[in-house]
């Protein structure tokens, strides 16, 4: 995913939760066409772990990470509308 190999070791350590490396994905990709697909790819890997039974940390780190999506991808991207 990344071309550095030290920046990639450290954002594994950084990451608590499996989810959080499809959000990732979406947040640094810069392909317009691309994008789309990343986007939806998050938003179903936070909907599906939503539905799991999740400690209050990780409830908490998905609401973050789902208004971060909205907030970022509520204009158009590649001519679609992400708004939920």
């Amino acid at each position: 995913m990344l071309h550095d190999p030290s920046l990639q070791a450290l954002l594994d350590e950084a990451m608590e939760f499996p989810w959080q490396q499809t959000l990732l994905e979406a947040l640094i990709e810069w392909h317009p066409d691309y994008l789309p697909g990343k986007i939806s790819a998050a938003e179903h890997a936070l909907a599906a772990r939503s539905c799991e039974h999740t400690d209050l940390n990780e409830q908490i780190a998905l609401e973050d990470a789902l208004h971060t999506l909205r907030l970022l991808f509520s204009k158009e991207v590649s001519g679609q509308k992400f708004t939920n």
